[in-house]
């Protein structure tokens, strides 16, 4: 038997392949600031290190939510909270359904569902760990820079939130294989025990979010976000009208489709990350990992845009943030000439 471990589970960030969901309603069900505040522990904090978190069940109606998520992304989360697909619902579904709710959401991509972590548990050594405490509860930890577990208290655990860190997920080693074994997608796992002598969370962490955001290209792995593209669409004025305005969200929406491909294994080109607005010009920003082969793709698309004023595409060889990088900058007219 594979020796045990605790994870602290996130979904991919920074990876537009996975990105997740938002919750369309705001409101709480339960009177409090929002909905993502139903979720978990309610009220002040219990002294004494025993906690419980109340249904939400109950209250629940299946809520909408938006965000460009592909179906294949079987961990999305939704705001700051665990989501599921369905497909990771039935694999996992004798871990999830003992120690929490699955709350169904309603999207356009699939069966997805909100979870509300009902187990919080008490197995870190207080005194082997390393913990910044709060100074209001000495029963809270601000923050816990290494994760040092009572071996004993980790028996039959799979997912769950602890006393110490009650806002965060974290799993074990049979929840990490159970996702592996079924080839889920979306799922970050970061495991925080047990480590070596010297070796951090943060640096474990690192290690796994820099192999998340490489990608298969025909120039072999190349970061996900490494280089840039903007497309510069000039204005007819200083100022850009409504109908431009109206233009460029339809832009927008063409492209997300273009570059949205739902098969999982599906050859990565690009994302749209976002526009602005500066005077005499609008922009859209694609990240891309190599931006000739983004280029090419959009090739046909750029040559049919129906756009008025003068068009440029500008190819930026490193991401968007680097002053440094090269750039090439095109007009559509001049697209695919030597």
């Amino acid at each position: 038997m594979r020796e045990n471990a605790l994870y602290k589970l996130d979904s991919i960030t920074d990876n537009p392949k996975y990105e997740g969901f938002a919750f369309v309603r705001q409101n709480s069900f339960r009177g409090g600031f929002d909905l993502v505040s139903d979720f978990g522990l309610q009220g002040p904090v219990r002294k004494g290190r025993r906690y419980t978190v109340p249904p939400l069940a109950r209250l629940w109606k299946p809520q909408r939510v938006e965000g460009r998520v592909l179906p294949f992304n079987d961990f999305p989360g939704v705001d700051i909270l665990p989501a599921f697909s369905r497909r990771a619902v039935d694999a996992l579904r004798d871990f999830l359904e003992p120690n929490g709710e699955l709350l169904p959401l309603v999207s356009n991509v699939g069966e997805y569902y909100a979870y509300n972590i009902t187990t919080i548990v008490d197995i870190l050594d207080r005194e082997k760990s390393e913990i910044t405490w709060s100074k209001d509860d000495p029963d809270i930890a601000i923050t816990v820079y290494r994760y040092e577990c009572l071996p004993e208290k980790m028996t039959g655990l799979t997912i769950f939130s602890i006393v110490e860190a009650f806002t965060s997920t974290f799993v074990t080693q049979a929840f990490v294989d159970r996702v592996r074994q079924h080839r889920l997608e979306g799922f970050h796992f970061c495991k925080v025990w047990q480590l070596p002598p010297g070796v951090s969370s943060e640096e474990e962490d690192q290690s796994e979010t820099e192999k998340e955001l490489l990608v298969h290209t025909a120039r072999g792995l190349l970061p996900i976000k490494g280089n840039t593209i903007v497309i510069r669409l000039a204005t007819a004025k200083v100022k850009a009208s409504k109908a431009e305005k109206d233009r460029l969200a339809k832009l927008m929406d063409e492209l997300d489709h273009l570059l949205c491909d739902p098969r999982a294994d599906a050859p990565y080109f690009g994302s749209l990350e976002g526009d602005d607005r500066v005077d005499g010009e609008l922009r859209l920003f694609l990240s891309c990992p190599d931006a000739d082969a983004l280029v090419q793709k959009l090739g046909p698309w750029l040559k049919a845009l129906s756009w008025k004023g003068r068009v440029g595409i500008m190819k930026r060889y490193g991401e968007f943030t680097d002053p440094n990088c090269r750039e090439e900058t095109i007009d559509l007219p001049n697209l695919g000439k030597p």
